[in-house]
């Protein structure tokens, strides 16, 4: 795992984009090689899971539907999560890839709005963004608490996603290093 909280988003993401998703074949796809795995024959109309990544890349040429529904995260969902964060004492058990699939809600609101720009559209637009940054601070307030502990419980940071948990570990070791160099003789005499 990346040592930096802006490397651990890109690899969390990265992660995100090689998991298997569900499609509908649209049409026949012969066997081809996809960053080192063969994927195919597929028949037309048939299911199956293939990388996100590749599904994206099919769907674009119009040989693939991605089923979205099974796995994306919903406005819906978004706000449970906000108000069980907010209302739960410790930090709450995120779904896998949770901010993946957060920015890709936002970025999916994104795109209807282009296309459509309804009154419902936007509300559901802000809200959600509103919501995201609701549960994003509320957590950034427990990572915060748990890296001034001495002794953190090893069920809460287990309960961080992975770009919490390098986040929680640099802001961690910040912490371990100036208390440390606020007791140090060495720090007394300008060493």
């Amino acid at each position: 795992m990346p040592k930096r909280s802006s490397e651990s988003i890109r690899f969390a993401q990265f992660l995100y984009e090689e998991d298997l998703v569900s499609v509908t074949f649209l049409k026949q796809l012969q066997p081809v090689s996809a960053g080192g795995a063969q994927i195919g024959p597929f028949e037309e109309g048939k299911e199956g899971k293939i990388p996100l990544w590749v599904a994206k890349a099919l769907e674009a040429d119009g040989v693939v539907k991605i089923n979205w529904e099974e796995g994306s995260l919903k406005p819906s969902e978004l706000y449970k999560l906000s108000w069980k964060e907010e209302k739960n004492e410790g930090i709450s058990q995120l779904p896998k890839h949770f901010y993946p699939k957060l920015r890709a809600l936002l970025c999916a609101l994104n795109e209807a709005i282009k296309k459509n720009p309804t009154h419902t559209l936007l509300n559901e637009q802000r809200q959600s963004l509103m919501k995201a940054q609701d549960l994003i601070n509320c957590r950034l307030q427990k990572i915060l608490r748990l890296a001034m502990e001495r002794n953190p419980s090893k069920a809460l940071t287990e309960a961080l996603e992975p770009e919490e948990r390098a986040l929680y570990s640099a802001i961690r070791s910040e912490i371990d290093d100036w208390r440390l160099k606020l007791l140090s003789e060495e720090t007394k005499r300008g060493e």
